[in-house]
């Protein structure tokens, strides 16, 4: 039988949410729109007098093959807030734990949010730093709370 035991209180101000807390990292929007440039490209290249069967051709396709991986990546990007970690799903998982945070801030695009998704800045206690996506706005009201606690704690006296 394995005992897990509760995590400890985190070292700054902040009580994370009871339940973990998910939502889209970019917005409809720049979804579609990624969608569109890729498909776009598509119907373009074979439009092309293109000879698929030369060298040429294979880098028209494995070029066109990349830009529709990223718009699925896109597509399938979560962003997680939990009472441990920060988390992304994009070609690879992105997680910072939240006992590692030494700074949060929110990066806001403003009057474009609708198409630029809000980056989450965060920089470690061994200074390395990462950014987050999320577009979910109950979301990024909790990393504001996260990053105000943290800005408290570097306050202190």
């Amino acid at each position: 039988m394995t005992l897990v035991s509760p995590p400890s209180p985190l070292p700054y101000p902040y009580e994370p949410p009871a339940q973990a807390l998910t939502g889209a990292a970019f917005g409809p929007l720049f979804k579609a729109l990624a969608w569109a440039l890729s498909l776009g490209l598509g119907v373009w290249s074979l439009r092309l007098d293109i000879d698929w069967g030369t060298s040429h051709g294979g880098w028209v396709a494995l070029v066109w093959a990349m830009l529709t991986c990223i718009a699925v990546f896109i597509q399938r990007s979560r962003t997680v807030l939990d009472a441990q970690a920060i988390e992304q799903s994009w070609m690879w998982r992105r997680r910072v734990g939240l006992h590692e945070l030494a700074l949060l801030k929110v990066m806001r695009v403003p009057g474009l949010e609708f198409l630029i998704a809000p980056r989450i800045y965060v920089r470690t206690l061994s200074g390395r730093f990462q950014f987050f996506y999320c577009h979910d706005r109950a979301m990024l009201e909790e990393f504001a709370r996260l990053g105000q606690a943290l800005q408290q704690h570097a306050l202190r006296p």
